[in-house]
């Protein structure tokens, strides 16, 4: 009975240890999947100012050649 019991503890510990280093692995990608995420949103929020600005300076040259036909 001893001799179970002990058997038992060892494969538990053994169960124990991997699911530590499993618990590890998973949060070591979830961290490196949150910095792609975040690295792709920035540059999606770059773009947008870039489409804002680039809006915003073919309006300021139509309006300019509006005035010059005047």
């Amino acid at each position: 009975m001893n001799s179970f019991i002990d058997n038992l503890e060892s494969r538990l510990k053994e169960q124990l240890e991997s699911l530590a280093k499993q618990i590890t692995l998973t949060e070591e990608n979830l961290l490196r999947s949150k910095e792609g995420f975040l690295k792709v949103q920035g540059a999606l929020e770059v773009i947008a100012v870039l489409k804002a600005e680039t809006k915003t300076d073919v309006k300021e040259e139509e309006e300019k050649e509006e005035k010059q036909s005047e």
